[in-house]
């Protein structure tokens, strides 16, 4: 990925964060993200060599991936019966086709194999942590461009790992 197409996706992420603090507050968000069931732990192989599945319904390079309308439910479901220890969802909606709606349902079919879905996005914001919380995430896929503007990635991503840890995501086993 380009550094321009990473500082576009990262400036409409920001303006999605704008739109949503308009519906919701973060103090409210906060309050659902707690209440939200704790995901399953992060479960990880002996050996050090684990398989995260991804769920990506588009890419801005090769269209549209797998059937329109697929099942994301049913594709989690398959990614943990095949091992994953993880599930990576992309809930980037313009140029992915992605939602939170995908993260919430992922999550549901997981409960049952005790497999963490992520939430994997543009993330800029703490807020963004607390929306994936809210959804029954187990943890956030961090891209440190997206974070990086005016070289202050470092505060940035330790607001956002606060963010992590105080929402509770990414137990381990």
């Amino acid at each position: 990925m380009s550094g321009a197409f990473l500082d576009e996706m990262a400036d409409a992420s920001r303006e999605r964060v704008r739109a949503a603090k308009l519906t919701r507050s973060e103090a409210a968000l906060e309050v659902v993200a707690r209440q939200t069931p704790a995901p399953p732990p992060l479960r990880l192989e002996r050996c050090g060599f684990d398989l995260i599945a991804e769920v990506k319904l588009r890419s801005p390079a090769a269209g549209r991936l797998g059937q329109q309308g697929e099942d994301v439910a049913a594709r989690v479901t398959a990614y943990a019966r095949a091992g994953a220890a993880a599930i990576s969802v992309l809930t980037e909606p313009s140029r992915f086709d992605g939602s939170l709606e995908h993260l919430a349902s992922a999550t549901r079919a997981l409960a049952p194999h005790a497999v963490p879905a992520m939430r994997k996005d543009f993330l800029v914001d703490p807020y963004q942590v607390l929306e994936a919380r809210a959804a029954g995430a187990g943890g956030v896929l961090v891209i440190a461009h997206a974070v990086a503007q005016r070289h202050r990635c470092a505060a940035r991503l330790r607001r956002l790992a606060r963010t992590v840890r105080a929402a509770g995501s990414l137990r381990r086993a």
